[in-house]
């Protein structure tokens, strides 16, 4: 129908702009939290554009509903400030008319959010968490810059180490200098190590990380203290990490969805609905759009759009609550209330009777119209 292709395209267009501009703000506030970590040492410069893009799936999951919800209800806010509506409204296109003439863009948005949440977030958390994990275990080589300082925090220690020269192939720092603080209680330097070799290569024992250090001179002490010990060396060995981190299992939000309908966790049976909800997420709230949307003229086009994202934050919010209180009961100890599909039927209440009473207010329009004339 004509109608419906003018407005299924005005509201492709509004929900392009709309994701487009939350998925630069999400995305933005995102990468600045990877580049600080990697500007501190955490992660590797070189893995920054592979996380984003496993993340894309998980923001667009989360910001397409909103998108098309808040487009639906621009969409609707213009056609009733142009008067428009009560054309439609003179022609037999009513509030139902208008839901159905969005089934297709309502049914190819479900399936999308369905695939994202589906299978290929979950996937694509799994590699996050590999991608994290390997770095963990990166090696000091891989850490180094030649010719600069690199600084890096364990627990109680602080060290900075300086190269001035990393031969990657061989394995070797040349001109090293290290730097160790141990603090005590109350953050108080305890003890100072400083380091000076030749060379230095990483080796591997017993599952910890060690430089092997040649040909150089070791000074140690209390800060404040002048009786520091310097101890002349052909041969040391330093710890340089924590024992190395063996791949663990992805998070359960990194479970496949077949394996979440097999798990008898709490935990997993939180995710599974969680990832059920953002399907029905949908449907739901673009059907609640369509009344939401059309506004008196002299209310302006923006009059719903606040109390109408508010309710969406407020369905989201109700979610997210029982997400939070499913995970945290076991399985066996789940009470019968415990569930996400009543918040959905509360849901589906409020959109029957948001067109029940949206009807019922234009069958009353239209007989004081008849009344009057």
């Amino acid at each position: 129908m004509i109608l419906n292709r003018y407005i299924n395209r005005q509201l492709f267009v509004t929900t392009v702009v709309v994701a487009f501009v939350l998925m630069m703000v999400l995305v933005s506030g995102r990468f600045i939290k990877y580049l600080a970590e990697a500007a501190a040492g955490e992660i590797s410069a070189d893995i920054l554009l592979l996380v984003m893009l496993f993340r894309l799936p998980e923001f667009l999951q989360m910001i397409l509903p909103l998108s098309m919800f808040v487009a639906v209800l621009l969409v609707f806010g213009r056609l009733s400030i142009d008067n428009e509506l009560v054309v439609m409204r003179a022609g037999g296109f009513g509030i139902g008319s208008n839901a159905r003439g969005l089934l297709w863009p309502i049914l190819m948005a479900t399936a999308l959010i369905g695939l994202f949440t589906l299978y290929v977030t979950p996937r694509g958390d799994a590699e996050v968490t590999r991608l994290f994990d390997e770095q963990k275990n990166r090696s000091v080589l891989e850490l180094l810059t030649p010719g600069r300082f690199f600084s890096k925090g364990y627990d109680s220690l602080q060290r900075s180490t300086y190269a001035e020269a990393v031969n990657r192939e061989e394995g070797l720092l040349e001109n090293l200098f290290i730097s160790e603080i141990r603090y005590g209680q109350g953050d108080a330097p305890r003890q100072s190590m400083t380091i000076r070799a030749e060379s230095g290569k990483l080796v591997h024992k017993e599952g910890l990380n060690y430089l092997q250090l040649a040909n150089g001179v070791q000074y140690q002490g209390v800060p404040g203290q002048g009786d520091f010990s310097e101890v002349a060396f052909e041969s040391a060995l330093l710890q340089v990490g924590e024992e190395r981190i063996a791949s663990r299992p992805p998070k359960v939000r990194g479970w496949k969805t077949i394996d979440l309908l097999k798990s008898d966790q709490g935990s997993a049976k939180a995710e599974l609905q969680w990832r059920i909800s953002l399907v029905l997420l949908v449907p739901i709230m673009c059907i609640a759009a369509v009344p939401l949307g059309q506004v008196n003229p002299r209310q302006g086009r923006f009059g719903k759009l606040i109390p109408a994202i508010l309710s969406y934050m407020a369905y989201m919010g109700a979610l997210l609550v029982m997400r939070s209180r499913i995970a945290d009961t076991a399985a066996v100890d789940l009470e019968w209330y415990l569930n996400m599909a009543w918040i959905h039927m509360i849901a589906v209440g409020l959109v029957m009777l948001l067109y029940f009473s949206s009807g019922l207010i234009g069958k009353l329009r239209d007989r004081r119209g008849g009344t009057r004339a």
